[in-house]
């Protein structure tokens, strides 16, 4: 006699198609929405201090690893920043809290952190003018981010073009350098971040890139 093996051979090569039948199709949200929901999210956090209740949600808002989920990933940490940026400093670390432990449970992927924070510097200054506290703020969730080698220092060469011409850009990441800490200021691969970010103007009022972080 010989053991029938049609049967389970047969079972076996149906399983995979089953699996893929229960995915459910997850309707996103827009990515304005994206944005007011991530907004919402941090306010609600902000007077209930409910934090894996925060953490679920942006990982609902965002879907990483779906379709389309570094776009909307980009829209949560844009809008977010843009948001404490014109908050007290407390809320800023509350901010940091709920998304850092976000980008180490890949539930917001790296990319979304580097396009998200595209707006926040090019609109940096205009900001600025009714939240003072915006540049040390924005300075403070930069240097985080890459302490916790969540985007490289060197994104900065990447930043928007009118971030980087007209609004004191190696001015800025000396202020980031200074935050992270440490010999992140004499560490060269910083300092030549910043030396490539100086403008004609800041190679005449300083000699160097070193000399520039120095009185940041």
């Amino acid at each position: 006699k010989t053991a029938p093996v049609a049967k389970p051979a047969a079972a076996a090569a149906a399983a995979p198609e089953a699996k893929e039948e229960k995915k459910p199709k997850v309707n996103y949200l827009t990515l304005d929405e994206c944005g007011d929901k991530a907004k919402n999210v941090l306010k609600e956090y902000f007077v209930g201090g409910d934090m894996d209740d925060a953490v679920l949600s942006i990982h609902e808002l965002v879907g990483a690893g779906d379709e389309g989920s570094v776009e909307r990933g980009t829209k949560a940490v844009e809008s977010a920043v843009l948001f404490v940026l014109e908050e007290k400093a407390a809320n800023v670390d509350k901010f940091l809290t709920v998304y850092l432990r976000c980008a180490k449970e890949k539930k917001i992927e790296g990319q979304s952190f580097v396009l998200g924070l595209n707006d926040p510097l090019e609109f940096l200054n205009d900001v600025a003018i009714d939240a003072p506290l915006a540049i040390p703020h924005l300075a403070n969730i930069i240097a985080e981010l890459v302490k916790a080698e969540i985007i490289s220092f060197n994104f900065l060469l990447e930043s928007p073009d009118y971030f980087r011409t007209d609004q004191n850009a190696a001015g800025f990441g000396a202020k980031v350098l200074k935050r992270i800490g440490g010999d992140a200021t004499t560490k060269e691969e910083y300092i030549e971040v910043v030396e490539k970010l100086m403008t004609d103007e800041d190679k005449a009022k300083h000699s160097s890139a070193a000399d520039l972080i120095a009185e940041a």
